[in-house]
């Protein structure tokens, strides 16, 4: 079998596996209190692997130095992200400004977008996902949950790199798109 069916079935296994859509533990302070719970967190919900996927993917059309800066500016403003959402406990409008960042991703896919823009406006939003999670977590999870979270989400974005590299953007972005309209519909 060729390496881009197995990649495009792998891929769509891990988007359409019951795990990815029912996304357990929100709310639930032990969901976010170990390094286990971190590293397998992101794995639980299409919104975190559409949006790491995605950002890994706009990646691959990035000069080395700026796919650099936008992998490592994503883990550590996720990171602070979710410091600020603990620290504050703001929530007004998290959810609609992470849906909002899947669409911007897609479009940023779908039309190959590349330099500084794309990269700034896909780590302001990158904020907002880490936000939430702070929203959720007891103030323990920023040194157990977070780092398996920062783990996985690296691996995550190593796999949308590749991705990147191996299917047209219009695809990714059309992809994207779609698991944008899931998360919309199915919450």
């Amino acid at each position: 079998m060729n390496t881009r069916y197995r990649l495009l079935t792998g891929f769509a296994l891990i988007l359409f596996s019951s795990m990815a859509l029912a996304h357990p533990g929100h709310g639930h302070d032990h969901a976010y209190s170990s390094f286990l719970s971190g590293l397998l967190h992101p794995l639980t919900g299409l919104d975190h692997l559409a949006m790491l996927l995605g950002i890994g993917a706009l990646g691959a059309w990035q000069s080395t130095k700026q796919r650099i800066q936008l992998f490592t500016g994503t883990l550590g403003i996720m990171f602070a992200g979710a410091v600020m959402g603990l620290i504050t406990g703001f929530a007004n409008g998290i959810e609609v400004i992470i849906l909002a960042s899947m669409f911007l991703i897609a479009v940023g896919l779908f039309f190959s977008l590349r330099g500084l823009l794309p990269m700034l406006a896909a780590l302001v939003l990158v904020m907002f996902h880490g936000w939430a999670h702070g929203l959720e977590m007891p103030a323990g999870g920023v040194l157990s949950f977070m780092p398996g979270m920062l783990i996985m989400a690296a691996v995550i974005m190593a796999t949308g790199y590749a991705l990147g590299k191996t299917f047209q953007p219009k695809w990714l972005g059309a992809g994207s798109g779609i698991a944008a309209v899931l998360i919309s519909v199915l919450g």
